[in-house]
């Protein structure tokens, strides 16, 4: 049993949850690790060339601010209204 997120009912029991994404904002990532150059050597005891550290190069991307636990009726509810609004965009900028 669990309490709904958005209209606070309480869900019987054996009913899955749904976590839906209400909120979220642009992100910039760094670079992580080194550029990659050539390792030399093994390992000292089993003979195993060493694995090269990975590269991130970073960039742009999203991230989430806000979620919510939500019912299976409040989930459906809102892919429809997600599905609403992504038409609308589509329609709009196809009339441009």
């Amino acid at each position: 049993m669990y309490r709904c997120q958005l209209c606070q009912t309480v869900v019987p029991a054996k009913q899955r949850s749904t976590k839906i994404v209400l909120k979220t904002r642009p992100r910039t990532y760094n670079q992580r690790g080194e550029i990659a150059r050539e390792f030399r050597g093994r390992f000292p005891r089993r003979g195993m060339p060493r694995k090269q550290p990975e590269y991130d190069k970073g960039g742009v991307g999203s991230e989430i601010v806000q979620e919510a636990m939500v019912c299976p009726k409040c989930a459906e509810k809102f892919a429809a209204e997600q599905q609403a609004a992504a038409a609308a965009v589509v329609t709009s900028e196809v009339s441009m």
